[in-house]
């Protein structure tokens, strides 16, 4: 479901005809499947060891205001 979302949230962004509120109700949903994927991922107890993965980690913490 967040693939599908992301894929619409992009194909949205690209049209000019879509108002700042739709945008932001698409980065809402999207900043709330991420929330998903990340509290998923620490009840699992995994942990993202890589570099790049750990920037990514720490940039969407960031974005979502957790630290």
């Amino acid at each position: 479901m967040a693939r599908n979302d992301a894929a619409y949230a992009l194909t949205m962004a690209e049209r000019p005809e879509v108002s700042c509120a739709e945008l932001r109700m698409l980065v809402r949903k999207l900043a709330t499947a991420v929330t998903d994927v990340a509290s998923v991922a620490e009840l699992r107890g995994e942990r993202l060891n890589a570099p790049v993965a750990m920037a990514l980690e720490e940039a969407l913490r960031a974005a979502l205001g957790q630290h």
